[in-house]
């Protein structure tokens, strides 16, 4: 019984999918669901990234000056987040912040998912 529960509603949701109409009215429903989701994924992220800048500044040489290239060339990870916006550095007299712009893809707002930690001496 479940099965065939299953393969309608899989049915449904697939014809829904293709109906661009509906599609959008789904993807809105749904929308804060995935928001949630993506948003427990950068956490992680930002703290493997804080760990290795952490790394570069012990070794003494400060933090990049160029970040979308050491994003890209030396960050193990991807150097944007789940809503395709690439992560931010901020710099200041005792700490770094590297952050998320959030859903809304504006840096400095209500949403924003950071990590500040304090530059090693």
């Amino acid at each position: 019984m479940f099965g065939k529960l299953f393969l309608v509603l899989l049915i449904a949701l697939g014809i829904g999918m293709a109906v661009p109409s509906t599609r959008a009215r789904m993807e809105a429903a749904a929308a804060p669901l995935m928001n949630t989701v993506k948003g427990k994924l950068v956490p992680s992220r930002l703290e493997a990234m804080a760990d290795q800048l952490e790394v570069r500044l012990r070794r003494g040489e400060g933090l990049p000056g160029n970040w979308a290239l050491w994003l890209d060339r030396d960050f193990s990870g991807a150097p944007e987040d789940p809503w395709g916006n690439v992560y931010y550095l901020q710099g200041g007299r005792g700490s770094f912040t590297v952050g998320s712009k959030g859903p809304d893809g504006q840096e400095n707002t209500a949403d924003d998912i950071k990590v500040t930690r304090p530059i090693p001496r």
